[in-house]
């Protein structure tokens, strides 16, 4: 019997990649942000001590710098969000990593406060395009549904894998000076971000894959359609109209407000209100940070599981929880202090890959930009006040005690507003309604046109 030969006029299915183009965005992700980690997010604290002492400048004016950081960032993540809406990713990650780039190599070159501060706002700006913050997420949550909240936690690990880098910094400028490091790290940006900025692709179809790496649609003769869906969801006005926009908006700025003010002034209370060395305090702030790796990935995997109301009022209860024990429990050792890390830390990693995979859920990928760049300027301004508040609170009474129970509150307060939110199967109902009248609308336009 002679083996049957594919019918004229059929096209041979191409074999499906064995890894998911999807992932390797993932990997793009990780590798930008460990290296803005090492760089600047977190390398940066290293840096500032050194450029510190190099001019004889008050703590103030490095202070500041850093503030004017976090709130340049709150600023321009809604335009990078719009941004993302109307331009390719590939092009706004290349050019937010030449900007970047010139940021850190101008930084390696500052004579004085002023050029300091200019390099920070050009970095600021650069950086804002680049990290998992707003476009990352948006991009990734274009190619994964089921595991959207997988990829995404993986997707903010960056941070993790840079942080040790901070040691290195140190020792390295020992050696070579602040100066030579930060302009070694800004041609570190310039040649392999911009490298990486190539692996963005917009979205599957055109390459003939659709979203979770599902086998693509085939026309008649067996080729794989390439041709983009319509937009998928919600426009930024019309998310900006539901109850859930501004709960998620909340919600997100509370937990920001409790994660900020108390990581701002950590080191500080223990020190100042329990009695730990400073070096014993470090190794606090340090453990908060590496165990938010496992609420990064965790809150990301039970994303995809379970019913996100209920996971964004553990990750609040969580909070609350680290407060109180505080106000309750001394912490004279690292070991008494550790209930406090475990919650706090996996509870402030928790919230991080929340923004892009809810957004995605509750309002579709077709404004995900505008909407995830929105919810992160509220957050991130949010995320300003509370080191100011607590600090503010602290030179009134003399202590962390009142600062810490008004986080504790806010933290308690964000239980209900994440049940207050709709359930996942509504939310969905909702997005495919508003998808199901955008292809009414086109196709009315098409019968009068």
């Amino acid at each position: 019997m002679q083996p049957q030969t594919p019918a004229s006029g059929t096209t041979r299915q191409p074999r499906q990649p064995r890894i998911f183009y999807g992932w390797y965005l993932v990997a793009g992700s990780i590798l930008t942000n460990t290296v803005l980690s090492a760089a600047y997010f977190q390398g940066m604290s290293a840096f500032a001590v050194s450029i510190e002492a190099h001019f004889g400048w008050s703590r103030s004016v490095v202070g500041g710098a850093m503030s004017m950081r976090q709130m340049e960032s709150g600023i321009t993540s809604p335009l990078d969000g719009i941004l993302l809406d109307k331009v390719k990713p590939r092009t706004l990650l290349f050019w937010s990593a030449i900007i970047t780039g010139i940021g850190m190599i101008g930084l390696g070159l500052v004579n004085g406060i002023l050029t300091f501060y200019l390099a920070i706002f050009v970095i600021s700006i650069g950086t804002s395009g680049m990290s998992h913050a707003v476009t990352w997420p948006v991009l990734i949550a274009r190619w994964f549904r089921r595991n959207l909240g997988t990829a995404t936690g993986w997707a903010v690990m960056g941070p993790i894998f840079g942080s040790p880098f901070v040691i290195l910094n140190t020792s390295l400028e020992e050696t070579y000076g602040w100066r030579t490091i930060i302009i070694a790290y800004g041609v570190i940006v310039l040649l392999f971000l911009t490298l990486i900025s190539a692996v963005a692709r917009e979205r599957p179809e055109p390459y003939g894959m659709r979203p979770d790496g599902d086998p693509p649609e085939r026309d008649d003769r067996g080729a794989a359609i390439r041709t983009i869906p319509p937009a998928r969801g919600m426009n930024a006005r019309s998310a900006m109209r539901t109850r859930e926009f501004w709960l998620f908006m909340g919600y997100l700025s509370g937990m920001f407000m409790v994660n900020s003010a108390f990581q701002v002034h950590q080191i500080f209370y223990f020190v100042e209100d329990t009695g730990l060395t400073k070096s014993e305090a470090a190794v606090t702030f340090t453990l908060v940070f590496l165990l938010s790796g496992i609420g990064r990935l965790g809150a990301g995997y039970m994303l995809d599981k379970a019913d996100y109301r209920l996971l964004l009022a553990v990750v609040a209860g969580m909070l609350t929880a680290s407060m109180l024990y505080l106000q309750f429990v001394t912490a004279t050792t690292i070991l008494l202090a550790m209930p406090f890390v475990a919650l706090f830390g996996i509870g402030f990693g928790s919230v991080i890959p929340t923004r892009g995979t809810l957004g995605s859920m509750m309002f579709g990928t077709r404004s995900l930009g505008s909407i995830v760049g929105m919810l992160q300027g509220g957050s991130v301004a949010a995320g300003v006040v509370g080191p100011i508040f607590m600090a503010r609170v602290f030179d009134i009474t003399g202590d962390y005690r009142a600062a810490i129970w008004a986080l504790a509150f806010i933290g308690a307060l964000m239980i209900p507003t994440a049940l207050a939110m709709g359930s996942p199967r509504r939310l969905s109902a909702r997005v495919r309604l508003v998808e199901r009248q955008a292809s009414a609308a086109a196709r009315d336009s098409e019968r009068r046109g």
